[in-house]
């Protein structure tokens, strides 16, 4: 029997979301499903361990977290859906480097290192198509770039979430100077990203859910209460479809993203432009069944599977 683990953030209580859709469905195919917290790997006598419970399909909405024991990450795959603690984050993924080599691991360790940063993406702008971009931990430098080349301008941080800290900025904003220098931190130590602003995003960002390599659904978020089109900033969504120019872009971008080991990704989509790409838990199977009443959870599943 195929055992997969599901690396998740613990909560007191089940909540729903792509981990409990998709335990659902894993089992549903008879595979053994482990739910497991991404913040209790460790190695004992030489071995990844976490602490985890077999998923049960009592298990609902609300439920309480069933109680844990601890078991040896051995399976044949492992699926994080969350990073958990930041400052962990190094310790936990060289952990995972060293699960056993029949183990794979959804999406991979380079996909998860290199695909989440956005450094990389605006490196390969003929891959990913996105817009001009600068990084530096230099307040002065990046205000430079903003007041030389004019326009209105994205400045965030490189590893941020949620839209926090992520300001529209432009030459003549009398708070410039104020809102680069805190990103930048006052000792110029914090990387702060710089990109030209997308004015097609104006006509609503598209969250693009490709499993598999293959694009499953999308929708759209309108920015609503400001610039960021985050749903836990007060965006607006509505179901959408895609025209022949995106799901073109996106079926090239699901092949390339296989070679990078990325099974599920959400992408971020103002088109032309490729915003984001989320790999780790991407948000999007809640929102399409709420929107439509169809659940693509199976999809997913059923898409990665047959990719790996």
């Amino acid at each position: 029997m195929t055992r997969v683990a599901l690396l998740v953030q613990k909560t007191t209580a089940i909540e729903d979301g792509n981990y409990l859709r998709f335990a659902r469905a894993l089992h549903h195919r008879q595979y053994q499903v482990d739910v497991c917290s991404i913040d209790s790997l460790r190695m004992i006598d030489s071995k990844i361990v976490a602490d985890g419970f077999s998923w049960q399909p009592s298990l609902e909405v609300d439920s309480l977290f069933p109680e844990q024991t601890t078991q040896v990450i051995e399976h044949d795959i492992v699926w994080i859906l969350s990073l958990g603690d930041r400052g962990g984050f190094l310790d936990k993924y060289q952990l995972l480097y060293a699960l056993p080599d029949h183990t794979r691991i959804v999406n991979s360790l380079d996909a998860i290192m290199h695909l989440k940063s956005k450094f990389f993406l605006a490196s390969r702008s003929e891959l990913f198509p996105g817009p001009k971009t600068f990084a530096s931990p230099n307040a002065d430098e990046l205000i430079g770039i903003i007041r030389e080349q004019g326009g209105q301008w994205i400045v965030k941080p490189p590893a941020g979430s949620l839209g926090r800290d992520v300001f529209k900025v432009s030459a003549e904003d009398k708070n410039l100077n104020a809102i680069v220098q805190h990103l930048c931190g006052i000792e110029n130590s914090n990387y702060t990203m710089l990109q030209r602003y997308v004015p097609e995003i104006e006509n609503g960002e598209k969250r693009v859910l490709i499993a598999g390599g293959k694009v499953i659904d999308q929708y759209r978020r309108f920015a609503h209460n400001d610039h960021r089109t985050n749903l836990s900033q007060g965006a607006l969504i509505e179901h959408c479809s895609l025209d022949d120019d995106e799901r073109q872009l996106c079926a090239h971008l699901g092949k390339e993203l296989l070679k990078f080991g990325a099974l599920f990704v959400g992408v971020d989509l103002a088109y032309p432009a490729v915003i984001e790409i989320n790999v780790i838990n991407p948000g999007g199977i809640v929102t399409i069944d709420e929107l439509t009443s169809v659940d693509q959870s199976e999809a997913v599943v059923n898409a990665l599977l047959e990719a790996i």
